[in-house]
């Protein structure tokens, strides 16, 4: 099997951990320490696993002061941003806005590389909105707090435009000999100090309090795995997966994100609604029918651009 697909598929699996566990680590962390605190572990796993890799050669990283500013801002806007999308939506709730990811791709490869929208996008988005308003609806009725939105869905949206943006700056910024290893390395490193200066921004706004230094043993496991596993690992490993198959088929990959969410959830008793299925199946579909789309021979003068 093609290494991108391996890595693509380690990543999503690991990410759909990440749903469940981060609503499980909210009752210990608020999201901006929770954040910092789980980027620095995973910077530290990264720098080790650098440390131990036999380079014959380590080119120079050719990145801007500039360059590096943004790609590393936008590392951290996504995980603040879908901490914060997370915190305050339900999981099922967020794997059914997470399955749009495609949609959200397209037009953010469209404007920031000019790389024609997917055949079939129009149709999908359409679907995607459909399907994410059912699920919140399910929810909004499930607990009785009518028919309105939690507050984090566009939170998490924002989150995923981000993650976008930096997979297509990590690979153009740096020069073309750089391992992903090391690009996942600089760009989580240049992120820490935009998410520690958040936090204690929050902190002396009052928004949120101090660190909490006494937590729940599984709240320290949690927070270990989702560091390692969903942050430093998948993160390596989807910078592999852009390079070898490119991000077009990467955010296609991520529709299994919801799919694995859901069945992780099960493990900790979070069972969906009817509506949030429906709202999920409607999604789903919508991403298919862009599949489909992409998948028919295109007329010779409509072919679409590659994306990064």
């Amino acid at each position: 099997m093609n290494q991108g697909v391996l890595c693509y598929l380690f990543a999503c699996v690991f990410w759909g951990a990440n749903l469940p566990l981060t609503a499980r680590l909210f009752t210990a962390f608020d999201p901006f320490f929770m954040a910092a605190l789980r980027v620095l572990l995973a910077a530290g796993v990264l720098a080790l696993l650098w440390r131990f890799q036999r380079e014959a050669d380590r080119p120079a990283l050719g990145l801007t002061p500039g360059r590096y500013a943004l790609m590393s801002g936008l590392m951290a806007g996504f995980f603040i941003l879908y901490n914060l999308g997370l915190k305050f939506t339900h999981p099922i709730t967020a794997a059914a806005i997470i399955a749009g990811v495609p949609v959200y791709a397209a037009l953010t490869m469209r404007l920031a590389t000019g790389a024609r929208l997917e055949r079939g996008f129009v149709g999908a988005a359409v679907l995607t909105l459909i399907g994410a308003g059912i699920a919140i609806w399910g929810r909004a009725t499930d607990t009785g707090q009518g028919l309105r939105l939690q507050g984090g869905e566009p939170l998490l949206v924002l989150a995923l435009v981000c993650w976008t943006l930096y997979s297509i700056y990590a690979q153009r910024f740096f020069a073309p000999g750089v391992t992903q290893l090391r690009r996942t390395l600089v760009a989580i490193t240049g992120a820490l100090p935009w998410m520690i200066g958040c936090w204690l921004l929050m902190w002396a706004t009052g928004v949120t309090g101090p660190p909490l230094l006494v937590v729940d043993r599984w709240a320290v496991v949690w927070l270990l795995v989702t560091a390692v596993f969903s942050t430093a690992l998948s993160g390596y490993a989807w910078n592999i997966g852009v390079n070898r198959i490119g991000l077009a088929a990467g955010s296609l990959w991520q529709n299994t994100v919801p799919v694995f969410g859901v069945l992780i959830a099960l493990l900790f008793g979070i069972l969906p609604t009817r509506e949030q299925l429906l709202g999920g199946v409607v999604v789903m579909a919508g991403v298919l029918y862009m599949q489909w789309c992409k998948s028919r021979p295109a007329p010779p003068d409509q072919d679409v651009a590659k994306a990064p």
